[in-house]
């Protein structure tokens, strides 16, 4: 009876251990707009760990999910690296010098601002 147990207890064990181990990071893959009373358009896209910016000093960054970080990269800017939070569809970071919200395409984030400033 002891052995098994023991038997069960290290089973569970190893689940667990297994079951937490994973890095369970969400995909972030997708085009992110900047939306507000003044503007809706595309600022930059995300593939993997890394993205293009549409418009700005910087080219792209590659972001790092463990540390969540960006590093900012350009020929025309010295690489800088910011920190970012992503929460339901909301991407907030600063890449123009400014700490802004951008919006996962099609997420309710992204719908609930284009109501919010009058976009359809």
């Amino acid at each position: 009876m002891r052995k098994l147990i023991g038997i069960l207890l290290l089973s569970l064990s190893i689940i667990t251990l297994i079951a937490c181990s994973k890095n369970n990071y969400q995909s972030l893959d997708g085009e992110y707009y900047w939306i507000s009373s003044e503007r809706n358009e595309l600022a930059f896209t995300i593939k993997g760990n890394n993205a293009s910016i549409e418009h700005g000093e910087a080219d792209g960054f590659t972001i790092n999910k463990k540390k969540n970080t960006i590093e900012l990269t350009g020929q025309n800017i010295a690489s800088r690296t910011e920190e970012y939070s992503f929460k339901d569809g909301a991407f907030s970071v600063d890449i123009s010098g400014v700490k802004h919200d951008y919006y996962l395409k099609n997420s309710e984030a992204y719908n609930n601002a284009l109501k919010q400033y009058g976009y359809k």
